[in-house]
C-alpha cells in the first residue's frame, strides 16, 4: 500500500479527521488480492505437471513463487502490525466485530507455515510430486477461503471503522518498514496483468520519482524475468 491520495469530505471541500474511506480507497487491496489469486492459478498449474519440468523452467517456478510468497507475507504483516489494531481500539464493546479481526489473525497464522512447507518441498528437488502437490492444495484451500472471507467480513469494517486520514497515516508507517528492493518488486508485481484503470491507480499512489523508476527500471526488468512458466 501507499500514500492514498487526498479526497474532498462532504461540504468542506477538505479532509477532515472523520473523513470516510470511499470504495476507491480500498482498490489497491482489491488489485493485491487479484495477484494473489492470479497467482494461485499458477501454482495450481504447477501442481499438475511438478516434478516434469526442466531446470529452467524449475528455476522460473521459483521467481515466481518468491514474487507471491514475499508479496502475501508484507500483506498480512501490514495488516497484523497496522490494520487491525487500528480498528480494534474501536471495537472494545463489539465482540461479534472484533471475532472477524481474531479470524483473519488466526488465517494468517495459519497460511504463513503453509508457506513455509511449500517453499521447503520447492526447495528440495527430490520431493516427492504428489507431496508437493499436497502442500500446494493446503495453502490455496487456505489462502482462497481467508480472501473471500476478508472481502466478505473485513473490507466493510475497515470502510466503517477506519477514517481515510487514519489510511493515509497507516500507510505511511506500513510503507517506511519497507525496503527499496521490496518496493521494486511489489510494484511491478501487481500491474503484471493489471487493467490501466488498475496501473493508473497504482501508480496515482507512487510519488512521481517512483514512477519514473518503475516504469523504466523495475517494470522493464521485472518483465525481463522468466517466470512461473
Amino acid at each position: 500500500m501507499a500514500d492514498v491520495p487526498t479526497q474532498e469530505a462532504p461540504m468542506t471541500g477538505t479532509r477532515t479527521r472523520s473523513t470516510p474511506l470511499t470504495e476507491d480507497d480500498l482498490e489497491i487491496m482489491r488489485i493485491l488480492h487479484r495477484a494473489f489469486r492470479r497467482d494461485g492459478a499458477r501454482l495450481a498449474r504447477t501442481a499438475e505437471r511438478y516434478g516434469t519440468e526442466s531446470e529452467e523452467v524449475h528455476d522460473a517456478l521459483l521467481v515466481g513463487w518468491h514474487g507471491f510468497s514475499s508479496s502475501l507475507h508484507h500483506h498480512h504483516t501490514i495488516e497484523d502490525a497496522h490494520i487491525w489494531p487500528v480498528m480494534r481500539a474501536k471495537l472494545a464493546d463489539r465482540p461479534d466485530d472484533l471475532a472477524v479481526l481474531d479470524a483473519m489473525e488466526a488465517e494468517h497464522a495459519l497460511i504463513d507455515p503453509a508457506l513455509e512447507r511449500l517453499e521447503h518441498a520447492f526447495d528440495d528437488r527430490e520431493a516427492d510430486r504428489d507431496e508437493v502437490a499436497g502442500r500446494i492444495e493446503e495453502l490455496l484451500t487456505l489462502l482462497r477461503s481467508h480472501l473471500d472471507h476478508e472481502e466478505r467480513d473485513a473490507f466493510p469494517l475497515i470502510s466503517e471503522l477506519v477514517t481515510a486520514q487514519e489510511w493515509q497515516a497507516l500507510t505511511k508507517a506500513s510503507m517506511k518498514e519497507l525496503r527499496l528492493s521490496d518496493i521494486a518488486q511489489i510494484s511491478p508485481y501487481l500491474l503484471e496483468d493489471a487493467s490501466p484503470a488498475e496501473v493508473r491507480v497504482v501508480l496515482d499512489e507512487l510519488p512521481a520519482p517512483v514512477r519514473l523508476v518503475h516504469r523504466f527500471w523495475w517494470n522493464p526488468r521485472y518483465q525481463r524475468v522468466r517466470r512461473w512458466e
